[in-house]
C-alpha cells in the first residue's frame, strides 16, 4: 500500500484534539499545586517527569486533604500500574526497535498514546511506528507541561477551596470518548465517567481513583463475556 503521508504528519495530526481534550485537566493540576503552595515551575518539571495526569493529581489532592506520604504515593503506584498492560500489549511494537528507543520511548506511554496506536493500522513498520510515536508522544508532552504550568501561573487567580477535583471527569472524558464508536469501549467509558462523577465531590482524588478502577473492572468482565 502506498504511504501518501508521513507518520510524523499523522501524528501531529491526531494528537491535536487528544491535546485540547487534557488541556483542562493539565490546567487544573497547575492551578491545584500553586494553590498547595508548590511553585509552578517546580510543577510543570514535575508534569514532564511524571507525565501522567491522575498519577499526578491524585497525590497532589491526598496531601491537601492531610494524607501521608506512603498513601499518596501508594495512589500514584496503583494507578499507573495499568501502563504494565499497555506496555505487554505493546511489547511486540517495541521488540525490534533501536535500543535507544526501547529504553526511552516507554516514557512516552500514557493512556493517549496507547489510544492513539491502537486506532491506527498503518504502523507494523518499526521505523514508521517508532516515528509516530515519537512525534504523538513529544507534541503531547510539550502541551501538557505547557498547561500545567498555564494552570500554576493562573491558580492564584482562582477563589480557594475552588470544586477542581469535579475536572478530574473532563480528562477521563477526552480520554475515551474517541472509543465510543464501539459498543463495549462505550460500556467501559460510561462505566468510568459515572463512577468518577459521582465520586467528584469526595476528597483526595478518591473519585477518580474510583473511575479508573470501575473502568478497569468494566472491561475485565466484558473480555470475559462472549463477543
Amino acid at each position: 500500500m502506498i504511504q501518501t503521508s508521513t507518520p510524523a504528519l499523522h501524528a501531529a495530526r491526531d494528537t491535536l484534539p487528544v491535546a485540547l481534550s487534557v488541556a483542562p485537566f493539565g490546567l487544573v493540576i497547575g492551578a491545584t499545586a500553586t494553590q498547595l503552595g508548590v511553585p509552578p515551575l517546580a510543577d510543570a518539571a514535575a508534569a514532564a517527569t511524571v507525565f501522567a495526569g491522575a498519577a499526578h493529581f491524585a497525590p497532589l489532592t491526598m496531601f491537601a486533604a492531610g494524607a501521608g506520604v506512603l498513601a499518596a504515593l501508594g495512589t500514584a503506584v496503583l494507578i499507573n500500574a495499568r501502563l504494565l498492560l499497555y506496555s505487554a500489549a505493546l511489547e511486540p511494537r517495541f521488540r525490534d526497535q533501536p535500543r535507544w528507543f526501547r529504553w526511552c520511548g516507554p516514557a512516552l506511554l500514557i493512556d493517549q498514546t496507547y489510544l492513539m496506536v491502537l486506532g491506527r493500522d498503518d504502523l507494523d513498520e518499526p521505523s514508521r511506528f517508532r516515528r509516530y510515536w515519537l512525534v504523538a508522544g513529544g507534541l503531547l508532552m510539550a502541551s501538557w507541561v505547557a498547561m500545567v504550568g498555564l494552570g500554576g501561573v493562573l491558580g492564584p487567580l482562582l477563589p480557594a477551596g475552588s470544586p477542581l477535583d469535579a475536572a478530574a471527569v473532563v480528562v477521563l472524558a477526552g480520554m475515551l470518548g474517541p472509543r465510543l464508536a464501539a459498543v463495549r469501549p462505550a460500556l467501559i467509558a460510561l462505566t468510568a465517567l459515572l463512577v468518577a462523577a459521582a465520586g467528584a465531590p469526595l476528597p483526595g482524588g478518591v473519585g477518580l481513583v474510583a473511575g479508573i478502577v470501575a473502568g478497569i473492572a468494566a472491561g475485565a468482565l466484558l473480555d470475559r463475556m462472549p463477543s
